[in-house]
């Protein structure tokens, strides 16, 4: 294999969907992890906080970037009513459960912000007996100077396989560090925006990707906890299935409750697609305290659309067009300006409904489309496939009799590389630009106000991102919206990668149903009722 193809296939191996490490070989691991830690510490009092502080580093995706002893923090507790901060912990009691959170680093276009995230199910028991015995809320630090070194030296050191392990497989210590890494990369149905507050810039498959959806906190919060859940239970289930020991030796708690998933969920944790945080504050009548509802913050892209805009912009498009109804049609300006209202209307259709850039010449090349059934585009030097739903296939049908038989009126020859253009006052064919789309948006858009500079060809890519990120029906996973947005790392590129049936399958029944939801006229009737009307001379 050559080098550019091993490039290739590591990029698509690290996409959503790529396939995950073996579980026994993780929970495998695991244990010779738990193995050798018992043996550097047997006897030591600390070996407890050490333990702790580790899993959280694994957890949290730390491990693999420390370099020294003094690259390891220090956890500390907080109460209900402190503060959000890096390594803090806290304990909180809703309906009788006690659940154990800590703070997560969200990056926004604000500044950086941290977060509660609840514990993973199948890691609470374990966190909430260390964390109420262990650690103190007086924001003590938990690991001295010594002992960050003695971890280290765990951290560190070579792990060899004993010999009651050799028979299931194991993982490279370097991989089993970035297990919830690479989980993170490869989960088909964890949100771009999600990944991007895992991971960061440095990590993520695709980088522009996370700038066209947009997620709050409490949405973020569910589908991180929701993904951590399943990492463990994956597992969970394979340690139990070979009897995989992680007991703690000589340990006031069995570490083989690490990996308990059947637990009871607090009602918080329980509501479908989000998960609110709290803090807690003294009732006013100073009879206990209370838990606040926390204010989300929003992350991602700020251009999509609200939908109901949406549908009143396309309804003022169809309204433009009625305007220039056959009915008033009678020289050919008043034709010309009738299939250039059609021109617009159909190039704004095929932004929202494709995704495609407000570039230079909103349309297809009619070289590149074949058939109307799917179509070829350029995008960033670079072509991919733009799928076409049945909806969009009709209205370029349709648009088409209408240019031929205008070109028949006005006695014209001329021909143009776009499938849709404009007339000018010579007939001659103009190509659509992203300054007369963004001057004809603003121009029909029905809201105007200071903000209308804003409202560009543009926004409708966004839009389109974030009607793909929150289908239900079909659910769309990370992948699937990539291809539909055309990002794509090397190995991913049009001849080098390939949608098979049923992927495509699921990205049309997505883009089938998306005129529906947008109000789109289905009426047809008057595209060809003015082929017999008799033109006046200009």
């Amino acid at each position: 294999m050559g080098i550019n193809a091993a490039i290739a296939k590591n990029n698509r191996k690290k996409n959503s969907g790529g396939i995950a490490p073996d579980p026994l070989h993780v929970v495998n691991t695991l244990q010779i992890a738990i193995i050798h830690f018992n043996r550097l510490f047997h006897g030591s009092e600390d070996k407890e906080p050490l333990l702790i502080t580790f899993i959280y580093l694994w957890m949290t995706q730390q491990l693999d970037g420390l370099t020294a002893a003094e690259d390891i923090p220090s956890l500390s507790r907080v109460t209900g009513t402190d503060g959000r901060d890096k390594h803090r912990l806290r304990i909180i009691n809703t309906n009788g459960i006690s659940w154990v959170e800590y703070a997560q680093c969200y990056s926004t276009s604000t500044g950086v912000d941290w977060q509660w995230q609840p514990i993973p199910s199948a890691l609470n028991h374990f966190f909430y007996h260390y964390v109420k015995t262990l650690i103190t809320t007086a924001q003590k630090p938990l690991l001295s100077v010594v002992l960050k070194q003695q971890l280290w030296r765990f951290i560190n050191g070579s792990w060899k396989t004993p010999t009651s392990c050799a028979q299931y497989g194991r993982l490279r210590k370097d991989v089993f560090f970035r297990y919830f890494t690479i989980m993170t990369q490869r989960s088909p149905y964890l949100s771009t925006t999600a990944k991007s507050i895992l991971l960061g810039d440095k990590t993520l498959h695709h980088h522009s990707a996370t700038a066209y959806q947009r997620e709050n906190s409490d949405q973020i919060r569910s589908k991180i906890f929701k993904a951590h859940n399943a990492y463990l239970e994956r597992i969970a289930q394979a340690g139990s299935r070979y009897r995989i020991n992680l007991t703690l030796d000589n340990a006031r708690h069995h570490f083989s409750l690490l990996l308990d998933t059947k637990v009871t969920l607090p009602a918080y944790l329980t509501t479908t697609g989000k998960i609110v945080a709290f803090e807690r504050r003294k009732n006013p009548n100073d009879h206990g305290y209370q838990y606040v509802e926390l204010p989300t913050i929003w992350v991602g892209s700020k251009r999509a659309l609200a939908i109901d805009d949406v549908r009143a912009f396309f309804l003022a498009l169809d309204h433009n067009v009625k305007q220039h109804t056959v009915d008033k049609i009678g020289t050919k300006p008043q034709l010309k300006a009738y299939y250039n209202a059609l021109t617009y209307q159909l190039a704004f259709q095929f932004l929202i409904l494709t995704g495609a850039r407000a570039t230079h010449a909103i349309s297809l090349e009619t070289r590149r489309c074949y058939g109307t059934l799917q179509s070829t585009l350029s995008d960033k030097g670079r072509y991919r496939t733009l799928y076409l739903c049945d909806y969009l296939q009709q209205a370029i049908t349709h648009y088409l009799a209408i240019q031929q038989h205008l070109q028949t009126q006005l006695g014209s020859n001329a021909s143009s590389p776009f499938l849709w253009f404009l007339f000018d006052e010579n007939n001659q064919p103009q190509p659509l630009n992203a300054r007369c789309m963004r001057q004809f948006m603003q121009q029909h858009w029905p809201y105007q106000s200071n903000n209308i500079k804003n409202i560009v060809p543009y926004c409708l890519r966004h839009t389109f991102a974030q009607l793909a990120l929150t289908s239900t029906d079909p659910q769309l996973t990370t992948q699937h919206i990539d291809r539909l947005m055309g990002h794509s790392s090397f190995g991913e590129h049009l001849g080098s990668d390939q949608c098979f049936p049923t992927n495509k399958k699921i990205l049309l029944q997505f883009l089938d149903p998306l005129p529906k939801r947008l109000y789109f006229s289905l009426d047809r009737t008057t595209l060809f009722s003015f082929s017999h009307i008799h033109l006046l001379q200009e």
